[in-house]
């Protein structure tokens, strides 16, 4: 069982590897809306606004998918699909994305038929 984690830096690309990850078998994830590290310390910390010229200058916004995979085929497809996916939009930085083998994990809450 793997934990895999994509921080998406282009939203328009969330939908396409969502899809794309159900269509291989990957039917749960979760999407939570992230910030760029630097643009938070600049528009935060006055002393740190000069960071925003090395950035778009709004507040950066990210996708970050959280989901776990049960098998190691399945990771690999799921990967090779995101690195395409951010591949072909054309744009450099499109995000990263990181891999943990998990010992364990489990669904919460009661059994429903």
């Amino acid at each position: 069982m793997y934990l895999l984690t994509a921080v998406i830096n282009n939203e328009d690309l969330i939908d396409e590897i969502i899809t794309g990850w159900m269509d291989i078998g990957i039917t749960e994830a979760t999407v939570m809306e992230t910030t760029d590290s630097i643009q938070l310390i600049s528009h935060h910390i006055p002393i740190f606004a000069g960071f925003r010229t090395l950035t778009s200058g709004g507040m950066r916004h990210n996708k970050t998918i959280f989901t776990t995979v049960e098998n190691h085929k399945t990771l690999n497809m799921a990967v090779s699909f995101l690195e395409k996916v951010c591949r072909d939009s054309g744009k450099s930085k499109q995000g990263n994305y990181f891999v943990v083998q998990l010992k364990s994990s489990g669904q919460l809450g009661t059994v429903s038929d």
